[in-house]
């Protein structure tokens, strides 16, 4: 016990120590520019960049395009100078587009000792399943099924006992609850895992029993209708997963024969078994291509010029949806907006002499909603050295609140510790000389189940070992909804996010030392 406290103790003093490195004093000249960020001017933006004219802003669209053109004019208008190498703004990139054409799907279920005389149950997409794409043309004839319980594949607790190689697999969602001797290593909520596993052993499909099956529909319509793109600087890579399909429990109670809280029960039994099930699917894919572009802004710094600060916000959305706009007002409309006023904060100090010692880039990405296509592209051809990016600040959706909180004081901080203590503590000391927010740090856990670290651009930064801030304040119900409207931006909130930003870049862009990486 005696070791255990001089352990404790020990870390204690140099925990100590390192923060007491990071000294943050109230500067009363930059709340002079801080004032600057109004909730007045971010909504002005606002309502241009979230109106129907620019149609949901989805990437390599004509909305799109219209918002590039807005920031890049913004830029110019307040003497922000383009961020590429000969002083223009925008960073285009290709993409290729796979989109699903011509799913068809039905299924023969024969009874017991009628093989010749099959329930043949032809499938309608959103009524009867959805799928995700990320496979190729596939045609299947009179492939055979096996239940897997929940699909699980560990040491102490196997859903594969029966042989499932060269057959479709159907599982149930989720995970079940076990005793805490039997407790599962892994997060088996999570859907790629058990796609994985099922293609591990062979499997030909996969498909999942969702219990909530109609609400499901509704938030992954948009993906499913809309097209899948990857960068295309490289040729179209090809699609290495099987077939991923959801069903309504409603169905699986005509397939297997058994109610849902029956099939739960199998699972937890670790026990599978042969179906009396054929499947047939046939499904096309067409390619094409198209480009979409990311908008650099630029200031160049003065003694440490050559080190980059980047402030970061995805400016796309999704588009339409079922036929109507979806404006993207929080998504990220309020984080693209917040990246303008913080450039304008910059620019006011700029023409009054203070330009940061270090360079500030200001990035605002598309194709975030097609997979981080936008901060990946960059990442991959930066137009400045990743081993001097200092850090990437990313705001992405900071208008709202969500249900976890009883006001709007507060912004959620995700990884802002995963890479750098130095930057957690250069966050926290700033909100307490300026801001004082309320700091939740809930979603940066690695347990978190959303994975939000992973879900936004900072994470393409955060892959290139670059600290990262990933500033959010949580989802809510016009999430990818066309209800996403300006209307409901909260803009006092935000502006005084924006603040809290502003007041931590400006430190990070003048302060003597980088942040150093805690694995350095």
């Amino acid at each position: 016990m005696k070791n255990l406290h001089y352990i404790i103790a020990c870390f204690f003093f140099l925990s100590c120590a390192t923060g007491s490195k990071i000294k943050i004093e109230r500067n009363e000249e930059v709340i002079k520019y801080a004032y600057s960020i109004t909730a007045e001017n971010l909504e002005k933006h606002l309502k241009v960049l979230a109106s129907d004219e620019y149609e949901g802003r989805e990437t390599g669209m004509a909305g799109q395009k219209k918002a590039a053109q807005y920031i890049q004019d913004y830029y110019k208008k307040i003497g922000i100078n383009g961020g590429m190498p000969d002083g223009s703004y925008q960073q285009p990139f290709p993409l290729v587009v796979n989109n699903p054409k011509n799913i068809e799907l039905s299924m023969l279920k024969y009874a017991e000792g009628e093989a010749e005389k099959p329930m043949k149950l032809d499938l309608k997409c959103f009524e009867d399943y959805y799928f995700f794409g990320g496979f190729e043309d596939t045609t299947i004839v009179g492939m055979e099924m096996v239940f897997a319980g929940y699909g699980i594949k560990e040491k102490n607790f196997n859903s594969y006992t029966e042989d499932v190689k060269g057959k479709a697999v159907i599982v149930i969602e989720g995970s079940p609850t076990l005793p805490k001797d039997q407790e599962l290593d892994r997060d088996w909520d999570n859907w790629r895992l058990k796609l994985k596993t099922a293609q591990q052993q062979g499997a030909c499909a996969l498909f999942t029993v969702k219990n909530n099956f109609r609400e499901s529909v509704e938030s992954v319509r948009y993906f499913v209708e809309n097209p899948n793109m990857q960068i295309h600087n490289k040729g179209r890579k090809k699609y290495n997963r099987i077939p991923n399909f959801y069903l309504p429990d409603s169905l699986s109670q005509i397939l297997l024969s058994k109610s849902y809280s029956e099939l739960e029960d199998v699972g937890k039994k670790t026990e599978s078994f042969i179906t009396n099930i054929r499947i047939n699917m046939r499904s096309f894919f067409i390619d094409t291509t198209l480009k979409s572009e990311n908008i650099l802004g630029f200031i160049e710094g003065t003694d440490l010029k050559d080190e980059i600060l980047v402030l970061s916000a995805h400016y796309d959305h999704i588009g339409y949806d079922n036929g109507q706009v979806c404006n993207g007002a929080d998504d990220d409309g309020s984080g693209t907006v917040a990246v303008l006023e913080i450039a304008q904060a910059f620019a006011l100090a700029k023409k009054e002499g203070k330009t940061p010692r270090r360079s500030i880039l200001f990035l605002n990405v598309s194709g975030e909603e097609k997979g981080l296509l936008g901060s990946q592209f960059y990442t991959e051809n930066p137009i400045y050295p990743l081993s001097n990016t200092i850090a990437d600040l990313n705001i992405d959706m900071i208008g709202r609140t969500d249900d976890n909180h009883d006001n709007d004081q507060y912004v959620y901080l995700i990884g802002s510790d995963r890479l750098s203590s130095d930057l957690d503590v250069i966050a926290r000391q700033c909100n307490k000389e300026y801001a004082q927010l309320e700091l939740d740090y809930t979603y940066n856990a690695e347990s978190d189940p959303n994975k939000f670290y992973y879900r936004s651009d900072h994470y393409n930064f955060a892959k290139k070992d670059i600290p990262v801030i990933f500033y959010f304040s949580g989802v809510h119900e016009d999430y990818h909804k066309p209800t996403d409207d300006v209307e409901k931006i909260l803009f006092s909130k935000t502006a005084q996010i924006t603040k809290l930003i502003f007041h931590t870049a400006w430190e990070l862009a003048n302060r003597d030392d980088r942040p150093r990486l805690d694995n350095k």
